[in-house]
């Protein structure tokens, strides 16, 4: 997390744009929407987001969290789409099922079992993405989550209680940490307290 850094508006449509797999472009989606980190995005499987009947589900939960606990997000039209593509290309593999990792490994696990892309490979994916878009210095997986986290306190207008709730983070001074504050504005602001 430490030298990481949040994504503008303009870069995050920018990576979008570049990307052209499926599973990279629900990777950086899901991500940017959800806030999860990279090790719990990559632990979702098909049934965490797919109903029996075929229908994509209007939460997402990850059970499997840093802090231990369960973190439930509603999904968004943007996110919900980008996981339905993905989700029909994972079930086209004759040996995939409710079970499999959403983020699927081209390699194949021990006893022939589908498993999920290491961090490792997302991190290199990601990067490759970043620098296709021209997005260089201090972004890597990590950014996704920075990202949704700046997006969601102006989304919730400052409030910083309920970007921890958001996060899932346990301690406050988690969440300022996420946090990138513009340090002009502090400047400019300062300039302007007149006693």
């Amino acid at each position: 997390m430490i030298g990481t850094r949040p994504l503008t508006r303009d870069q995050v449509k920018s990576v979008l744009n570049a990307t052209t797999d499926k599973r990279e472009h629900a990777l950086m989606t899901l991500g940017f929407c959800t806030g999860y980190r990279i090790s719990e995005l990559l632990s979702i499987t098909v049934a965490d987001v797919i109903s029996k009947s075929g229908k994509v589900l209007d939460y997402l939960t990850v059970r499997h969290t840093k802090n231990g606990s369960s973190r439930t997000v509603k999904l968004n039209s943007d996110a919900q789409k980008a996981v339905k593509a993905l989700a029909n290309q994972v079930l086209n593999n004759p040996k995939a099922d409710r079970s499999t990792p959403l983020f699927l490994s081209g390699k194949l696990a021990k006893g022939n079992l589908l498993k999920a892309i290491s961090r490792q490979h997302a991190h290199r994916l990601l990067k490759a993405i970043f620098e296709q878009a021209e997005i260089y210095g201090n972004v890597a997986t990590h950014s996704l989550r920075k990202t949704y986290a700046s997006m969601m306190y102006q989304a919730l207008g400052g409030k910083i209680e309920k970007l921890q709730v958001a996060l899932g983070h346990k301690s406050i001074s988690s969440t300022i940490a996420y946090l990138s504050f513009n340090h002009a504005d502090i400047d400019d602001a300062n300039m302007g307290i007149v006693l």
